[in-house]
């Protein structure tokens, strides 16, 4: 019995991805997301509204923070790296609690709670699986 190729009815559009670097998605990944953070920050500290193209400007950096994250996600195809991506939210949970404390004063929850829990999210997420693609054991 002769045995045909595999073939995809609908061609995966990022094909040509595999060809770039693991360690070029994760800094792009890690750029994008301070990137964000920043944005975040200044606009729960902000003295005056910001400008509303910087939440376009947000949205926009969310969203290929959001691809590159899927992409280090399929990538990954051995056992993703939990114990080390635990022992970074053992020390980030606490530093940022601290750290809100310490500018609560200068600080607008309202603004960098519900920003700063789905960056949390997003990144403890991907974390295990971009630490196995960095350094795959």
């Amino acid at each position: 019995m002769a045995e045909f190729p595999r073939r995809r009815l609908i061609p995966f559009p990022f094909n040509n991805m595999t060809k770039i670097p693991n360690q070029s998605f994760i800094l792009s990944f890690l750029i994008l997301f301070a990137i964000s953070t920043t944005i975040l920050l200044t606009a729960s500290t902000a003295k005056r509204p910001v400008p509303a193209w910087g939440g376009y400007v947000d949205v926009g950096i969310v969203l290929l923070i959001a691809l590159t994250g899927f992409a280090l996600h399929q990538r990954d195809q051995g056992a993703p790296r939990y114990d080390s991506s635990h022992q970074v939210a053992v020390y980030l949970f606490p530093l940022i609690l601290v750290g809100m404390w310490i500018f609560r004063e200068a600080l607008d929850f309202n603004i960098l709670l519900p920003g700063l829990a789905w960056r949390i999210y997003f990144l403890l997420s991907i974390l295990p699986h971009a630490l196995s693609l960095w350094n795959p054991r």
